[in-house]
């Protein structure tokens, strides 16, 4: 997967992240209103590897974002966290986010975006990321080509709660923003039922612990305890004992000493003229 990234004078730099993270175990996160239901604290402990989608990441801080939209759409805190990877649309690189470029924030990557790609080859290895004007397919492909080959969706109930909140977080959305959102969610969870022989094929296993999942029928379902004991289960358990840890030391071929002696402009110490120099510092 060829992603651009783009320095602070502007320049272009051409990353491939293709198997970054091979044979692992993923959460690919949306901002469904039932997201607060659960312990979403879980996805945040050391094992678990989880990319947000959009605003989710306002509910917990993941090692992952992927995007879609004009960034001012988002969260600034999502943005500007050095800590998340994210990825975004090339197209949007020059939006102007609180006083300045969106390519130069960072962290971040740019995907480009293509369109009219067939669902037989959605997972196949490409320059572009397939376009179906969703950040669920945007995540989904990005995992796979980063290596991933389970996926566990959660906070991803498409639909609305009973009390007609579209997001865990507040909103102020009209009717028309409402029924944009139900008609994609119609469409995803019809799309991914259908496509359950097309993620076999592929090799990528696609699970869902969203407290009100849709594609039960198609896909295992799980609680998000079980999927974080899933994503950790070749993660150690408990923390070695530093004191147990061997020094560095003790993999040496030869002294210390040796090694510094090569340091540009090295005296050895006790030398003529060294504790003048050591004062001078």
């Amino acid at each position: 997967m060829l992603a651009v990234r783009f320095t602070q004078a502007g320049a272009r730099r051409i990353v491939d992240l293709q198997g970054l993270f091979e044979q692992q175990t993923a959460f690919l996160v949306g901002g469904a209103p039932s997201l607060l239901q659960q312990n979403v604290e879980l996805l945040n402990q050391r094992g678990v590897l989880a990319m947000a989608m959009n605003n989710a990441a306002i509910h917990f801080r993941p090692s992952l974002w992927a995007s879609g939209d004009n960034p001012n759409c988002y969260e600034p805190r999502i943005l500007l966290d050095p800590r998340i990877m994210k990825f975004a649309p090339l197209a949007h690189a020059d939006a102007i986010v609180g006083g300045q470029k969106y390519c130069t924030l960072p962290n971040l990557y740019f995907y480009l975006q293509a369109g009219n790609i067939p669902w037989e080859d959605f997972f196949a290895e490409r320059a572009e990321v397939p376009w179906y004007n969703n950040t669920l397919f945007v995540g989904i492909h990005v995992l796979y080509q980063m290596g991933i080959r389970r996926i566990i969706l959660a906070g991803s109930d498409f639909g609305f709660s009973s009390e007609g909140d579209v997001y865990a977080h507040k909103t102020a959305l009209g009717s028309l923003e409402k029924k944009w959102n139900l008609d994609l969610y119609n469409s995803q969870v019809r799309e991914l039922r259908m496509l359950k022989p097309m993620f076999d094929k592929a090799g990528c296993e696609l699970l869902d612990c969203s407290q009100n999942s849709r594609i039960g029928q198609v896909y295992r379902t799980l609680s998000l305890d079980e999927a974080v004991q899933l994503c950790c289960k070749n993660f150690p358990a408990e923390a070695r004992d530093p004191a147990s840890l061997p020094h560095c030391s003790k993999f040496a071929t030869e002294s210390i000493q040796k090694r510094i002696a090569e340091w540009p402009g090295y005296q050895v110490v006790g030398a003529p003229g060294q504790n003048a120099m050591q004062e001078a510092l």
